[in-house]
């Protein structure tokens, strides 16, 4: 019974830890929870993060169960496969959640590589194809002392935009 509750606990705690450090897009900026959408949908966010819950919740009645069932065992070779039985059902519980946690760590590493805008400051977005003048336009109307990168190839240039803060 103490391995199941044990497995049970640690479950509950790596998956309650995964639902509450998401940030939850009604506590976040509207700007941030747009931003989420476009590059991520958010359907599929707050599924990912149901289908995290109802694992949580279904181990949860899993190591109820079985913990109930071992109580009354009547021999120790069934206390064992009870027990093997309800760690091997908790684990397929995680291996059907495998696609969604894949999905929320590819979100959470996008995520952290995010610039940090302020929504509050003003910001000026100024987008276009290497060597066209951004920078140097930016250099001609402000004070501004931006590095004119020379761009090697269109196809090797991932940042197409600057953000400048004024």
């Amino acid at each position: 019974m103490r391995k199941v509750k044990y497995t049970q606990q640690n479950f509950h705690e790596k998956l309650s830890t995964i639902i509450d450090e998401f940030p939850r897009l009604d506590d976040i900026h509207p700007f941030y929870g747009n931003l989420l959408h476009v590059l991520y949908n958010k359907d599929h966010y707050k599924l990912a993060l149901g289908q995290i819950n109802t694992a949580r919740n279904l181990i949860g009645k899993i190591s109820k169960d079985y913990v109930k069932l071992l109580k009354y065992g009547d021999s120790l070779y069934r206390c064992k496969c009870l027990k093997v039985a309800a760690l091997g059902r908790m684990c397929m519980v995680i291996k059907r959640i495998g696609p969604s946690l894949a999905y929320l760590e590819q979100l959470r590493q996008h995520m952290a590589r995010l610039p940090s805008i302020d929504p509050n400051t003003r910001t000026v977005l100024i987008c276009g194809y290497p060597n066209v003048g951004k920078s140097s336009f930016i250099n001609k109307i402000t004070r501004a002392d931006v590095d004119v990168q020379p761009a090697l190839c269109f196809y090797h240039q991932v940042t197409l935009c600057r953000i400048y803060r004024l």
